[in-house]
């Protein structure tokens, strides 16, 4: 879409390369009893959705200068059910084509109360500009998860998800509109021994396809193996190991390959209904196929904390420190850091307030060359939202808000900065 989304306001989920975060902030051992039947008497439960979105942004292509400005109207619909039926509706799995396995962030498992639980979820943003006709996309978004828990103590939930969308505009070194599909899958063992201690393996295959000739360097498959072994201190509290193997395969022979080592140690916490979050760290080697490349050795962290200091007040946090995949061929791979805080108030009945900030770093590795200079890569991205929202009723909601982010890099002509502001319409049955 434009840009920067912010998630507690704009809708359940965006397209591309940067998105907001939707982990179900769970314990892995968190279940309220399984109910014997398969398929409950209520039956399945859908919920057709259609929302309105006017944008107006300074700087549409993110450039440093000749900066063009444009509206875009976008016609989102959709459709959500599930089988048996949920009250709460489960966002999409957070992806990015940069991120190997595609997941933002770590697989947070709910386990539901029920044998079998199975939803699924369609949505398309139409995106129209008043000026740049050729901008014009039609964004797809699909989704289908199914849970299985058995007596025994064996959990299993699959995951499938295809995305035909584009990158975030000044996205590597592009100056075009980068369109992709994307498809994962997932599937998940848990086994629970009932003796404080849980075991679980992950497998996700993750494929990535950009259309135009321009960026083939990009395609890839991604395979990924986790295995970790849960302690539970206490019914909420949970600490952990973890150990991921990731294979990395490009179609082309242009961004080396590699296959990555992770090895975390971690907690996880439930301790209130009004404290919940996950702290993890650890140490990645990334050992690429072309001998020439030396052995990455890289320090990984990741932490999810949401606190509810009030029945109105929220507020959620997410660091990370990885190695994601490169954007640009003449470089090997990047570190990434990022901080992101997301306030939000309720302080009417009808009206809610939401403030987010986000810093971000990219650090390429390997050498660039650009007007002469040769160097790698170092970026900071500066982003800030305001949004709020009114419930006319329960089924009809009113958003507006105003996005900034700003981009310095030891390239200037990287540099940029974008203002962006929104209006929203959405209903829902």
């Amino acid at each position: 879409m434009i840009g920067i989304i912010f998630p507690l306001l704009i809708g359940p989920f965006c397209y591309g390369a940067s998105s907001e975060t939707t982990s179900n902030n769970q314990t892995v051992t968190e279940v309220e009893g399984i109910g014997s039947e398969i398929f409950e008497r209520r039956g399945g439960y859908i919920h057709p959705f259609v929302s309105l979105t006017g944008y107006w942004t300074d700087n549409l292509f993110n450039l440093r200068e000749d900066k063009k400005s444009d509206y875009i109207g976008v016609i989102s619909p959709g459709i959500w059910l599930s089988i048996p039926r949920l009250k709460e509706q489960i966002p999409p799995v957070e992806t990015s084509t940069v991120v190997p396995g595609g997941m933002v962030l770590s697989k947070r498992l709910k386990l539901y109360p029920r044998r079998f639980q199975a939803f699924l979820i369609y949505r398309a943003d139409i995106e129209r500009f008043k000026r740049y006709h050729a901008e014009d996309f039609v964004n797809h978004l699909l989704e289908a998860r199914f849970q299985y828990n058995m007596r025994g103590g064996l959990t299993i939930d699959l995951n499938e998800q295809f995305i035909r969308s584009h990158d975030m505009r000044g996205t590597g070194i592009s100056r075009g509109l980068d369109k992709f599909h994307t498809n994962l899958f997932s599937i998940t063992f848990t086994y629970d021994t009932g003796h404080r201690v849980v075991f679980r393996v992950d497998y996700i295959n993750y494929r990535v396809d950009y259309r135009e000739s321009r960026n083939d360097f990009r395609d890839r498959t991604d395979n990924v193996v986790s295995v970790y072994t849960f302690y539970r201190l206490t019914p909420k509290t949970s600490v952990f190991l973890e150990y991921d193997f990731v294979n990395i395969d490009y179609d082309k022979n242009i961004i080396p390959e590699s296959k990555e080592h992770h090895f975390y140690g971690g907690i996880r916490w439930r301790i209130t209904a009004k404290s919940l979050g996950q702290l993890k760290g650890g140490y990645g080697l990334k050992d690429f196929t072309d001998p020439a490349i030396d052995t990455a050795r890289e320090t990984l962290i990741e932490a999810q904390l949401e606190h509810q200091f009030t029945p109105k007040t929220n507020l959620k946090l997410v660091a990370t420190r990885k190695t994601n995949e490169t954007n640009i061929s003449a470089t090997e791979y990047m570190i990434s850091n990022t901080l992101k805080a997301e306030y939000s108030h309720r302080i009417t009945s009808k009206i809610t307030v939401a403030v987010g900030a986000t810093y971000e770093t990219a650090h390429y590795k390997g050498t660039l060359t650009l007007a002469g200079e040769s160097k790698e890569r170092q970026d900071r991205i500066y982003k800030f939202s305001i949004a709020s929202s009114y419930d006319f009723r329960e089924w009809l909601i009113a958003e507006g808000g105003y996005f900034y982010t700003k981009r310095e890099s030891n390239f200037s002509i990287f540099d940029y900065t974008n203002n962006t502001i929104f209006l929203r319409v959405k209903t829902s049955l």
